[in-house]
């Protein structure tokens, strides 16, 4: 409590931060909950519209994985732990320039999906090994098209969970090989809007 003294007298008032708990910020069920900060606030519902930013090698381990940005929305609340959700995870821009070469072609798909509460927005790039051809370039693009299709209907946990930690772009990257020599399959985005 501080006294502070006005015209009229003494008047108290209260410390703001006496009033705050410390909370524990945990990613999603997809990352083992593994611990993202602690932050102090009045009350629970304060964080709700908070987003954290983390990178994927803190979350696995795997020093390759630090140019993915994950990022986590509040969920619920159990004692002094915020559980969230993945609301979007994106590969920084330098890694995907380091890919190009003037020797290959970049095929980039943006596809939109429904997701259980929303919609999810997937982006792709394939990058073949040398020039592809204008009609190599749309068979692959329709293969990437198809393969994040099949992804439709699920959670959004489950779909990051099969784009960043499955075995979606191995399997991308075999396909459009029948099209053309692949160097690398890349996931860069993927967004979720919940439904309004």
């Amino acid at each position: 409590m501080v006294e502070k003294k006005g015209a009229k007298g003494r008047r108290k008032t209260v410390d703001k931060w006496k009033k705050k708990s410390w909370y524990t910020i945990v990613s999603s069920k997809t990352f083992s909950k593994k611990p993202l900060c602690e932050t102090p606030a009045e009350k629970a519902h304060h964080l709700e519209n908070r987003t954290y930013k983390i990178t994927l090698d803190r979350l696995t381990g795997q020093r390759m994985r630090r140019d993915v940005s994950v990022y986590f929305k509040y969920d619920n609340v159990q004692g002094q732990t915020i559980n969230t959700k993945v609301s979007k995870f994106e590969v920084t821009k330098s890694t995907l320039g380091r890919l190009i070469r003037r020797r290959n072609s970049k095929v980039a798909s943006f596809v939109k999906i429904g997701v259980v509460g929303g919609d999810a927005r997937v982006s792709v790039v394939v990058v073949t090994g040398r020039k592809a051809t204008q009609r190599q370039k749309t068979s692959i693009r329709a293969i990437t098209d198809k393969e994040i299709d099949t992804l439709k209907g699920k959670d959004f946990e489950a779909v990051v969970e099969e784009l960043l930690l499955g075995k979606f772009a191995g399997v991308l990257a075999k396909k459009a090989a029948k099209i053309c020599i692949i160097k690398k399959v890349v996931v860069s985005k993927a967004t979720f809007t919940k439904a309004k």
